[in-house]
């Protein structure tokens, strides 16, 4: 080469001066006939050097572009088998972790996160089906009744009268994810389908199986894939994304149960109807989410209506209550965003919104029953000697929320040193009149009743397959009445939880929680206990990706 490139530098030298003198005027030329032989004699052998070499040059680049051109083909055929090996490994994975925290996982036809946005199309006859089981071993101070109390703890805007007893702990009361009673406990077991059906859609079904062999449909939706300008659009029952958590199956938890302002604020469930949802992905530098959700309305707890058993209780007021309206009655609006951060380090701020135009409650208070009235009257106390007088209100519900999420990738095997830590803090809001009332001066009177909740939790993995989780939740920071005759402010509820939890493997995790409850069960009475939780969760089959 260092040849090639000295010939290539005095070559143009040289043929000038050959140039030059083949060209000169004839009485120079004829004087040197021999040299200008020679001269003309070395041109053509240099002329036919370049030739071939050129041509040598030429069948180089030729081959290597053949080269290239099977090496491309080659790549395509490597990728489409890594694809076929991914979707292999995914058809054989559990559901339990994500396998990334970066927020913008979600694939580009799914213009968003969700459970399918890495599928392909090789599921698109073959969903994925799996089986999560959960179950516990459970004990508390206070012969069982902790568990479902910590779903009840008080607060002035609650669904029906609040007795601390049978009716704290009942069946309503009890129906909530990791409540349960003293010794063993099967919490659910999970089937699951998700697919992508077709270029257009994906789908999923989620049905929840307990103890009992009562089933329940969790969710059941389809979402669009190929929207132009970043928009998604799914239908169906749903979890809402409002908040961070909501979105959750129990498995996905990080402690064994909900936190306090979830099941106090939201219930059980959560926010969890059959309605639409829109999502918009904007085309800006970091990742931003904007989404929408109209839905029936149909909650347990944020916009509740009176069932029959309630309106049992108002006697002849009940016709002054209205009878459930017509939906679409809540909608919420939600955003999320995710700042871009160094390698290994991601984070995650919310905010989101909820209105549910109806909601309805009944309230008890009681009066001192006259001497003349010890016996009569089905609303009569026998063995308190008072009357129990019952108020329906009803008017309209909101509540917002703020959360932040940070996830660290720790580099560490199996999530040694791996470190999440996330926030939520939940304010409702209701402004309810006096509908039905067995005190004709009342009807009509309106109040606002204000609740919040906040939660902290952290988890580490301090060694390979292991974590350690704390967790604060506070419940009743401001639980208060205004608006009435008087303002009345009213007490929290909070505890601690730490809890140990072992992911032997990809199928199945051990934890054992231990939680320190202080819990407002009335004005002026607490229920103070611990709680133990030993739990295990098995996972069978195949399950999308959870989102960041």
């Amino acid at each position: 080469m260092r040849q090639s490139l000295s010939l290539g530098v005095s070559c143009p030298t040289l043929s000038s001066a050959l140039l030059a003198v083949l060209l000169a005027p004839g009485p120079a030329v004829a004087a040197n006939d021999p040299e200008i032989a020679e001269m003309r004699s070395m041109l053509n052998q240099m002329k036919a050097e370049y030739e071939r070499r050129i041509a040598h040059l030429e069948s180089r680049l030729a081959e290597a572009e053949r080269e290239s051109a099977r090496s491309v083909q080659e790549s395509k055929r490597a990728s489409q088998r890594a694809d076929d090996a991914v979707n292999l490994v995914r058809a054989e994975s559990r559901p339990m972790t994500a396998p990334s925290t970066d927020p913008v996982a979600p694939s580009p036809a799914a213009g968003s996160g969700g459970v399918l946005g890495a599928l392909s199309s090789g599921s698109a006859f073959n969903p994925q089906i799996a089986v999560i089981l959960d179950g516990n071993y459970y004990h508390d101070g206070i012969e069982g009744a902790g568990s479902a109390l910590v779903g009840a703890a008080y607060q002035p805007s609650r669904l029906a009268p609040h007795t601390h007893g049978e009716e704290a702990t009942g069946e309503h009361e009890a129906h909530s994810h990791g409540a349960g009673e003293n010794g063993f406990n099967f919490r659910e077991a999970e089937l699951s389908f998700t697919a992508t059906v077709d270029p257009y859609f994906d789908a999923a079904l989620f049905v929840a199986i307990d103890g009992d062999g009562e089933w329940e449909l969790e969710e059941g939706w389809f979402q669009t894939r190929g929207l132009p300008y970043g928009l998604r659009m799914k239908g169906g029952k749903l979890l809402s994304d409002f908040g961070y958590i909501n979105k959750q199956h129990p498995h996905q938890w990080d402690f064994v149960d909900q936190n306090l302002p979830y099941l106090n604020l939201l219930g059980a469930h959560g926010l969890q109807d059959t309605g639409v949802q829109l999502t918009w992905l904007p085309p800006l530098p970091f990742y931003t989410l904007l989404g929408a959700e109209l839905a029936q309305g149909d909650q347990e707890r944020f916009g509740a209506v009176v069932d029959g058993d309630q309106r049992a209780l108002l006697a002849d007021n009940a016709g002054f209550l209205d009878g459930e309206n017509e939906g679409p009655r809540l909608w919420t609006a939600f955003a999320k965003i995710a700042p871009d951060l160094p390698e290994r380090h991601a984070l995650q701020f919310g905010a989101s919104y909820a209105r549910n135009n109806q909601h309805q409650e009944v309230h008890s208070h009681t009066h001192a029953a006259p001497a003349h009235d010890a016996h009569a009257g089905d609303d009569h106390d026998h063995d308190h000697d008072e009357i129990v007088h019952n108020n329906a209100l009803a008017g309209y519900a909101d509540i917002w929320g703020i959360d932040l999420v940070y996830k660290y990738d720790g580099d560490g095997a199996e999530g040694h040193r791996d470190f999440k830590f996330q926030t939520e803090y939940l304010r409702s809001t209701k402004d309810l009149s006096i509908r039905s009332s067995p005190h004709p001066e009342a009807l009509g009177a309106s109040s606002d009743f204000t609740s919040d909740g906040l939660y902290a939790q952290a988890v580490y993995g301090f060694a390979p397959k292991w974590t350690a989780g704390l967790r604060y939740d506070i419940f009743g920071m401001t639980n208060e009445v205004s608006g009435g005759p008087t303002d009345q402010d009213f007490g929290s509820s909070d505890r601690w939880t730490l809890d140990l939890t072992w992911n032997l493997s990809e199928f199945s995790r051990l934890r054992a929680q231990y939680a320190r409850n202080d819990i407002l069960v009335e004005p002026g009475e607490r229920e103070r206990f611990d709680a133990f939780y030993l739990q295990f969760l098995v996972s069978m089959g195949s399950h999308g990706a959870h989102t960041f």
